[in-house]
């Protein structure tokens, strides 16, 4: 190798996954007096370290030409952590640039991220549709593997895809096939739930706004089923809703079939989830839970068997709509605005306040289970509603009752309803003079922001302010409590087209904040 070719540099355009972002990344490489090796620096985790071995054993096997000198590979900017295997197809590529055995042709201006196996062929990474956000966002294209899986792009035919490093010598690129939505159907339907006609009626409403919701009854009552039903009567994901959840879930490797086709994601993790399951964590950090289940639904049944310290870090993402972890490296800020919807026995044996059937739990036993949500959690839930066994009628009538459509055709039409009155609402003009001493509005914490475009939209009287500050005090409601029977009673209102939040809207909201039949204290 001539003195020319061994002093210069190659460089490739590739990216490191922080939290669901790809940042860019540029790798340089170049050569330095010492044994023959490779050497990589830049913040490499383990992964990335040993690519040296593996790009080596590719490149041999493909027929290039490894230099016998020590090639040095900086991955920049250095102040950020990269881990994976998506980083061996841009060293390869840099070493072979700095060499000259291929041309830039189909490589400059173009993010490279692939793992290489030790026969040179080019394996797809996780997280796929992160490199693709960046790559529009830079107005660039791509190399990468071929993806089972297509490509999200707007333009697949600036995406390059290389099956073997070989191909690099023939300049034989596969482009990407575009990824095709299917419509796809779902097996289950509400109308296998006969009776429970009060539970639908809540879960429609938590459905048109969006509400937690905490449903508590006996064994058998159909608390899960109903919750794994109600994907089927929400409002498709939009367009951009839909690429921020997929693109979660292909960096957390996952499959995001369901989401593509606009149905919303849903989580149910088991409840022996850890801190970092739930929140996400690890090195590297990885989505949890809360982020799996972002723009769509987080179920955790059976919520009293969590552990209460991990429940209580879930009011930070239900206030925020985001989890933020702070390490040693630094802080990656991870998005979770989700729909909490939960399920729990009212004590041990699960039949306290049964009818039917005795409770064999002490009253000790009983505090003890039910206290293990906690107060704070309790207050942040909008809804908590009873759910009792079907009737043995009710069973053999499976089939007959109300159907996701019915119910899907109730939150659209209140949802599009409140979307009219949003932007008829905008141009409003929004009071900011102080309260009067004992109001509502002084009552409550809530009043700076969210809390005060809600009292502008609930277009409360006289009537409807006494009825619910007589309400509130009789409950005991904290401010975040009277913020979200409002809330509830705001969505009532839009399902029946009222524009005026009414009396009947808030009595039946603050049905939802009361004590349960089942024993529960909410609020």
């Amino acid at each position: 190798m001539s003195e020319a070719r061994s002093k210069r540099l190659g460089y490739a355009q590739t990216a490191a996954l922080i939290g669901v972002e790809a940042k860019l990344v540029t790798v340089e490489v170049s050569f330095t007096q010492g044994l023959p090796g490779i050497s990589i620096v830049g913040m490499p985790d383990v992964a990335v370290s040993e690519a040296r071995l593996r790009v080596r054993a590719a490149l041999r096997a493909t027929g290039f030409e490894v230099p016998p000198l020590h090639i040095l590979v900086n991955l920049a900017p250095s102040d950020i952590p990269k881990s994976g295997s998506g980083f061996d197809l841009p060293i390869a590529l840099g070493i072979l640039l700095a060499t000259g055995q291929i041309s830039e042709e189909g490589i400059k201006e173009r993010l490279c991220v692939g793992e290489l196996s030790l026969d040179g062929s080019v394996r797809p990474v996780r997280g796929m549709l992160a490199y693709e956000q960046l790559a529009r966002e830079l107005d660039v294209g791509m190399v990468s593997a071929v993806s089972e899986q297509g490509t999200l792009s707007d333009s697949p035919d600036s995406h390059y895809c290389l099956e073997s490093l070989s191909d690099l010598r023939s300049g034989n690129f596969v482009a990407p096939s575009p990824r095709r939505k299917t419509l796809g159907s779902t097996s289950t339907d509400y109308c296998d739930l006969a009776g429970n006609e009060l539970a639908k009626r809540a879960l429609t409403v938590a459905a048109a706004g969006g509400h937690a919701l905490m449903m508590i009854g006996p064994p058998g009552s159909g608390k899960s089923m109903m919750a794994s039903r109600l994907p089927t009567i929400m409002a498709p994901l939009t367009k951009s809703e839909l690429l921020e959840a997929a693109l979660i879930h292909s960096v957390a490797g996952l499959c995001y079939d369901s989401i593509l086709e606009g149905q919303k994601p849903f989580r149910a993790p088991h409840h022996s989830a850890t801190r970092a399951g739930l929140l996400g964590g690890g090195s590297p950090i990885t989505p949890g839970e809360v982020t799996l289940a972002h723009n769509g639904i987080l179920f955790l049944d059976e919520i009293a068997e969590f552990g209460n310290a991990v429940l209580q870090l879930l009011r930070q993402p239900i206030e925020t709509g985001i989890v933020s972890l702070a390490r040693a490296k630094g802080t990656t800020v991870l998005p979770a605005n989700f729909m909490l919807v939960a399920a729990s026995n009212p004590c041990p044996c699960g039949y306290f306040g049964d009818p039917e059937r005795s409770c064999s739990c002490s009253d000790a036993e009983i505090r003890r289970y039910q206290g293990r949500i906690g107060g704070p959690l309790l207050d942040r839930v909008d809804m908590v509603l009873d759910v009792w066994r079907s009737k043995p009628g009710e069973v053999l009538a499976t089939g007959s009752g109300k159907s996701s459509a019915e119910m899907r055709s109730q939150v659209l039409e209140a949802q599009e309803y409140a979307a009219w009155r949003t932007k008829a609402q905008e141009e409003a003009p929004v009071s900011t003079a102080s309260p009067p001493a004992g109001s509502l509005e002084q009552s409550t914490t809530l009043l700076a922001g969210e809390g005060l475009r809600l009292l502008n939209a609930c277009d409360l009287g006289r009537q409807q302010r006494r009825c619910l500050e007589e309400a509130a005090e009789r409950l005991k409601l904290s401010g975040r409590g009277i913020m979200r029977a409002l809330s509830v009673a705001r969505t009532l209102a839009d399902m029946e087209h009222s524009k005026q939040v009414l009396s009947e809207h808030i009595l039946e909201a603050l049905t939802f904040r009361a004590e349960g039949r089942c024993g529960h204290e909410h609020s």
